[in-house]
């Protein structure tokens, strides 16, 4: 949905979860194992916690919220097995 990622909201990204889905700026991002992993991360949150999850941001922010700092160390985990391969 490269469309998406043109309004100011989502230029930062690469990748964004809404629930059930995992929408990418490109196609050619279904490769990045570490940002599906990340994206594939906020689904398993959103799926456990549908309200607390996506309300969090607006309480606590972007960059210090607690399901985000999980989604980057799952993005990490896959950065490491990729590397031991």
């Amino acid at each position: 949905m490269p469309w998406l990622f043109r309004l100011p909201w989502f230029r930062r990204f690469d990748g964004y979860s809404a629930h059930w889905t995992i929408l990418l700026r490109s196609r050619a991002l279904l490769d990045d194992e570490q940002l599906v992993a990340h994206e594939l991360c906020h689904v398993w949150q959103m799926q456990r916690h549908p309200v607390r999850m996506p309300l969090s941001y607006l309480r606590v922010g972007y960059s210090d919220n607690p399901y985000e700092a999980e989604a980057r160390r799952m993005s990490e985990r896959m950065r490491d097995l990729e590397a031991q391969s």
